[in-house]
């Protein structure tokens, strides 16, 4: 069995995209963004659930993210990093009656992720 990915490379993807989003892209650099930090947060939900426990990543994600408050000390965190998923998945999604997410909204939820993937790295 291999070693997960780290979270940390899809996520300096994701912030130099958001750094360098480029206004002729319109909607392609927020999805990117979007995209490169659940893959963060995933790769560092693998992390977790290889260190902690096996098997979990094997569950839908709705079931692993209900499972995170009982395997970190944090609850705030494991809540915070629940939303920063769920609110992910809805920016890569494209629905023509939604606006794209704003930097700002990228930018904090690439701090969440950040933060639970540093937690996880701890």
């Amino acid at each position: 069995m291999s070693a997960p990915p780290s979270p940390f490379d899809p996520l300096a993807a994701a912030q130099r995209m958001l750094d360098a989003a480029d206004p002729t892209t319109a909607s392609g650099w927020p999805r990117a963004t979007a995209l490169l930090a659940r893959q963060a947060l995933e790769d560092a939900l693998a992390k977790l659930w290889a260190q902690r426990a096996p098997g979990v990543e094997k569950v839908p994600m709705r079931a692993q993210l209900a499972c995170l408050p009982a395997y970190l000390s944090d609850p705030e965190l494991a809540s915070e990093a629940a939303y920063a998923w769920h609110a992910l998945s809805r920016a890569i999604h494209h629905h023509p009656y939604e606006l794209d997410p704003t930097r700002e909204e990228l930018a904090s939820l690439l701090r969440s992720v950040r933060r639970f993937a540093a937690a996880v790295d701890a």
